[in-house]
């Protein structure tokens, strides 16, 4: 085998270089022109459709003799997080990223490592005429954290190869050679308003300092959810005095764990002391019930100035209560090594006027243990009457049996000096659209280490960047 090192540079460059570019899901027409700029310069053949997805072929090596073509696949797009006081705006700003010792990060916003490094090192392969590859098919797909819609509308039935490298993993331990179905739900609870014509206390209710992170990678880390925490401790009040929820917001996505969540409330005066200490206790309970060291948890009350004198009347606020309840947020079922094969996370919950909006997603390696829990959300929606809408992103399954895979795994076993993890990941991939479109498809996915994606915290190690560019080029080697 090619012991070779390539050297990482190219791809930092190139990361640096997209990391200028606002590329938030939906809006990726200047990563796209970006792209496209890249294959004219080069003189490649490409394709660019409608939709902003592009295709580029690289023809083999002069001295490459393999006759079969291989592709690369990633996604253009980013999941676009911030610290709450952070006034970056992702339409229009780039990333400011910065080193620090290992890590790659970006202040106070994601760092787009997720799926960013996986373009920058396809980049960095094609730009490159010292690597020994066969002809390269290169996919850069669009809305891949948002709809998929991407991979759903892609033609690919120009594509020769079989075989496909995903660069879109978090993990360099891992071979991952299947992915996660997801169903994502919107509910709309529609609320009976009224008006305040008592002596009523506004109060703002917040609960934030929850690190967060990607809802399927994250789901089983107990990193707790906000939302679920607010119709905890909101049931907890409704049952002890006289509350009338006003407005609650919180999260942003259905694929990201939220951060935070609040909710204005009318109080009554003399109940204040009262639900101050009931907070206090809340917030003891809450530290103690997510043991994790990066969270900074808090739990707060304070009183706010009325704009209007609108509420949800009692039933409704009980309703928005028992429904944020009833969804059992978190990791539904694990196998025998404790990975999660079916999860949901409440990711977003917010009202406009008298409709309440919440929205989840369910991801699934086992479909028949997923519909038992879609079963108890049909229930939710029948008793509460709640409008429903939902979609669905396809899973992949593996084959039985996988040359590609074998070779993959033994390379590995060269390359880094041990065995990879082969495992079924409980993350969407767009290989399930591939997997519909291009029959008998090979799929392996790899990255380097990125932490904490779809948080403000993300990061991508260097040194493991290092590792796996020079492992994505040793299969090509060897192909």
């Amino acid at each position: 085998m090619n012991r070779i090192k390539y050297d990482i540079n190219e791809v930092m460059k190139y990361f640096y270089e997209i990391s200028k570019i606002p590329r938030m899901s939906g809006k990726e027409e200047k990563i796209a022109d970006y792209i496209e700029n890249f294959a004219k310069k080069k003189n490649f053949q490409y394709i660019r459709d409608e939709y902003n997805n592009i295709i580029i072929i690289k023809e083999a090596a002069k001295w490459n003799k393999n006759e079969e073509s291989i592709m690369l696949q990633c996604h253009l797009d980013m999941v676009c997080e911030k610290e709450e006081h952070s006034k970056h705006n992702f339409e229009k700003d780039g990333l400011d990223l910065y080193i620090d010792e290992d890590y790659i990060k970006a202040k106070d916003t994601t760092l787009g490592a997720d799926n960013g490094i996986g373009v920058a090192i396809i980049l960095a392969i094609l730009d490159s005429d010292k690597i020994n590859h066969p002809k390269i098919e290169a996919i850069f797909t669009v809305q891949e954290e948002t709809t998929m819609e991407g991979a759903k509308k892609i033609d690919v039935s120009m594509l020769e190869s079989k075989k496909m490298i995903c660069l879109d993993n978090m993990n360099e331990e891992e071979l991952w050679i299947a992915c996660a179905g997801a169903k994502i739900f919107e509910y709309e609870i529609e609320g009976s308003i009224q008006n305040n014509n008592q002596e009523y206390l506004l109060v703002k209710l917040g609960i934030n300092g929850f690190i967060g992170g990607h809802s399927g990678k994250d789901i089983s880390k107990n990193r707790g959810n906000p939302i679920e925490e607010m119709g905890n401790i909101l049931d907890i009040l409704y049952k002890k005095y006289s509350v009338f929820l006003k407005n609650i917001y919180g999260g942003r996505k259905v694929n990201v764990i939220p951060r935070e969540c609040y909710s204005e409330l009318y109080i009554k005066y003399e109940d204040l002391k009262k639900i101050n200490e009931e907070i206090i206790s809340f917030n003891k309970l809450l530290k103690k019930k997510i043991l994790n060291e990066n969270e900074n948890i808090t739990v707060f009350i304070k009183e706010i100035k009325e704009e209007t004198k609108d509420y949800f009347d009692s039933y409704t606020t009980k309703k928005i209560i028992d429904i944020i309840n009833s969804i059992p947020n978190g990791v539904y079922y694990k196998d025998k090594y404790e990975n999660p094969l079916v999860s949901l996370n409440i990711g977003r919950i917010e009202n406009y006027n008298n409709i309440i909006k919440l929205s989840f997603s369910i991801r699934t390696n086992r479909s028949e243990i997923e519909q038992r829990l879609e079963k108890q959300l049909d229930n939710i929606v029948k008793e509460y009457r709640i409008q429903e809408n939902k979609s669905e992103l396809s899973g992949y399954e593996h084959k039985d049996r996988s040359e590609f895979v074998d070779v993959c795994k033994n390379i590995y076993k060269k390359h880094f000096d041990r065995n990879p993890r082969v495992i079924d990941m409980h993350i969407c991939l767009e290989a399930g659209f591939f997997g519909n479109k291009i029959s008998e498809l090979d799929f392996i996915a790899i990255a380097p280490n990125i932490y904490d994606a779809h948080s403000p915290k993300e990061r991508c190690s260097i040194s493991s960047l290092n590792k796996v560019y020079n492992y994505v080029i040793s299969i090509l080697n060897d192909m």
